[in-house]
This record gives C-alpha cells, sequence and structure tokens, in this order.
C-alpha cells in the first residue's frame, strides 16, 4: 500500500508541467450593479492577450456571475451583460469570436446565511477559461512576404493607406512614416502627413474598424521596451495608444479602434543583425478588424 501512494506521488511531481495547464481561468471582477469593464478589469485582458494567455487558436468559455445583491432576474441580466461585455472587448481586441465557444451569464452564485448589505465582492466576476487542446485553425492571407537572408518569421502587408478600405478583415498593413524619438511614445510632428491620411480614411469608411499594434526592436531578454516617459517597460503599447490617441481627438468613435503593444514578441527578422533588419521590427501595423464593405 505504501509503494503504491509513493508511486502515485512520485507520478504527480514528474507530470510535465504543460499538462496542468491545458485549461486555464482567469477571474475579471466588476464593480457593484455594474456591468461594464472597469479600467483594471481592461488592464488584465490587455495583458492577458498580451503575454498570450488568450490566443486566438484555443476554445475559450466567457461566464458570468454577480453576487447575492438584487433580485434572480436582475442577477441574471447583469451576469449575462458582464460576460457579453467581456467577448465584445476580447473580439475587439482581436480574437476571433469563432474562438468564443461559450458565453453565458450564470445570475447570483448563492451565499446561504449572508445578509450583509455591501454583498460578497469576489462574486461580481467573469471567469474565461481557456482550453488550450482545441486549436482551430487560423488562416492568413498576406500580401508581401518580408524575407531576411538568414531567417524569416512572421508575415506583413504592405501598401498605401488609401489600400486600407479595401482590405478583408484580419488583413495587416504597415505604416510606414511614422516616427518617434528614441525610447519615447511621443509622435513627432514628421508623422502628421501619414496620420492625417490614416485618419481620412477612417473618417470616409465609418464601417472600417482597426487594431493599432505597436513592435519593437534591438531588446534582449525582455518583452518590451523601456518608456522614459512613463518609467514603465511597455513601449510598445504606449506608442501605439498614442495613435490611438490621436484618432479619437480627431473624432473617430473609440468603438472602432483598439490599440496593442506586442513588444518583441513579433519579430519580422528574429536576429537583428543590421539597422535594416531593426527598421523592420520597429514598426507599427494596422490591422483591420471589421470592414463591412
Amino acid at each position: 500500500m505504501y509503494k503504491a501512494v509513493l508511486t502515485i506521488l512520485c507520478s504527480m511531481i514528474l507530470a510535465p508541467a504543460h499538462a496542468q495547464h491545458a485549461t486555464d481561468t482567469f477571474r475579471l471582477y466588476f464593480d457593484l450593479n455594474v456591468p461594464s469593464l472597469n479600467n483594471g478589469t481592461e488592464k488584465k485582458i490587455d495583458l492577458l492577450v498580451y503575454d498570450d494567455k488568450i490566443i486566438n487558436g484555443s476554445g475559450i468559455m466567457i461566464v458570468g456571475y454577480a453576487d447575492y445583491l438584487g433580485t434572480e432576474g436582475y442577477n441574471k441580466n447583469l451576469s449575462m451583460a458582464r460576460a457579453k461585455n467581456v467577448k465584445d472587448y476580447l473580439v475587439k481586441y482581436g480574437i476571433d469570436a469563432d474562438n468564443i465557444t461559450l458565453c453565458v451569464g450564470k445570475g447570483e452564485i448563492e451565499r446561504r446565511g449572508m445578509t450583509d448589505k455591501e454583498g460578497y465582492p469576489t462574486d461580481r466576476r467573469v471567469d474565461i477559461v481557456v482550453n488550450n487542446k482545441i486549436k482551430k485553425k487560423i488562416t492568413q492571407n498576406p500580401k508581401v512576404v518580408y524575407k531576411s537572408s538568414r531567417d524569416t518569421v512572421r508575415q506583413a502587408t504592405v501598401g498605401s493607406i488609401e489600400e486600407l478600405k479595401n482590405l478583408k478583415t484580419g488583413s495587416t498593413f504597415l505604416l510606414k512614416n511614422v516616427y518617434f524619438p528614441a525610447d519615447r511614445h511621443v509622435i513627432t510632428p514628421q508623422s502628421a502627413e501619414t496620420l492625417e491620411k490614416l485618419y481620412i480614411v477612417l473618417r470616409d469608411n465609418p464601417t472600417l474598424k482597426i487594431s493599432i499594434e505597436g513592435h519593437i526592436c534591438c531588446v534582449k531578454n525582455a518583452p518590451d521596451a523601456w518608456d522614459i516617459d512613463t518609467y514603465e517597460p511597455t513601449l510598445s503599447v504606449n506608442r501605439a495608444k498614442a495613435i490611438y490617441n490621436y484618432l479619437v481627438d480627431k473624432g473617430i468613435d473609440v468603438n472602432r479602434l483598439k490599440y496593442v503593444g506586442f513588444g518583441r514578441r513579433r519579430p519580422v527578422v528574429a536576429d537583428e543583425r543590421t539597422e535594416e533588419d531593426a527598421e523592420k521590427n520597429r514598426r507599427v501595423e494596422i490591422r483591420v478588424i471589421g470592414n463591412s464593405r
């Protein structure tokens, strides 16, 4: 009997780590009686996507809850609204809706004997369950492949800004002639012409929705570069957000835009050996996430 127990314990200890993470659950917490995401919740989702904890290709289930305050019907609707808002945010972030296999509100979590008027804050939540065993096929249809004499890591589309209105959902566009000072996210005046063209395309095509995606180069042993304006290692995120803010300030609806920084995670050239290699990695891309043309 002792040997049998010891064998089981050893097998648990020696089991591959990845076997314990086939399914991951991430919890997002909401304010009292509020279905919309708060800043903390949005930031957590941003980090989950940034860190590849939530990716296209995996099965994703979204389950909303409420605490015991309120009626049964109210809590059911509240929990469903929370789940739907999380789904909408993920889709806006570029997660394919086909990967979301379930989006449901379960209503209140019963807490027998509890009558506190403040409720139970940890029950005001949405669980995102990611099943990494489910792998859906991801298709890409890039126009141009960047090639290095040594290696090629990823693909990107290029062309004029005017082409953006004709691209299909999922297509990627390299935004040229947008510049930032070294280690900063402030847009330089030399970028004005390009950003104005981008704004005009969005203004004249009201069904077009985009994701602004920042990438950096020349960083070793870190996912992103240091931003000396904010004293945070989030330079690619901040640069994408700067363009996002420019478009919002010009009047583009926030529901048509999202921004994300991928840091050093998606290089064009894996091993930068020349300034040309670095320039290919140090870039901003526009991804079409909706186009009803």
